[in-house]
């Protein structure tokens, strides 16, 4: 139990020290190896909803969370509701060409 709350705390830190505020719906480009290996990455404006990066240069696919539940963005998964908590959002890697 211990290891897995040490490993949570590595993670946390390691997003934060690389967060950068974002406004945007926080769509990443999928450009870089890193988007695609992360795989899952939070939806800024709907907390039901997450992007996927499945390959690079690839357009990344918007999807939903089941019923009543919200993807957690320390976790990269969807939780139900009491499990949630905002976190500030954060600028993926790269973005997509619009």
């Amino acid at each position: 139990m211990k290891g897995i709350a040490l490993v949570l705390l590595a993670l946390v830190v390691a997003i934060s020290a690389r967060c950068v505020r974002d406004n945007t719906d926080g769509q990443p480009g999928c450009k870089k190896q890193e988007e695609v290996s992360q795989g899952l990455w939070r939806h800024n404006h709907d907390p039901t909803a997450y992007w996927e990066c499945e390959k690079v240069n690839q357009p990344a696919v918007l999807r939903r969370c089941v019923s009543d539940s919200a993807f957690h963005p320390t976790l990269l998964d969807c939780v139900s509701w009491d499990e949630w908590e905002w976190q500030p959002t954060c600028a993926p890697l790269s973005r997509p060409d619009n």
